[in-house]
């Protein structure tokens, strides 16, 4: 779940970014999809809590 948007969906990816000389994270981007389908999104991976059902 989104914790701002409070949208749901399965973590498809994660895309990080790091530093070439110490491979110091940079930044990470998860890229959701909905359940049941629809079109994927993209949100900084900070912002992701997983929901138990």
């Amino acid at each position: 779940m989104d914790r701002i948007s409070e949208r749901t969906g399965h973590l498809v990816y994660v895309l990080e970014e790091r530093t070439k000389e110490k491979y110091r994270l940079v930044s990470s981007q998860a890229f959701m999809r909905p359940v049941g389908g629809g079109i994927e999104w993209d949100v900084p991976l900070d912002r992701i809590r997983p929901v138990v059902q």
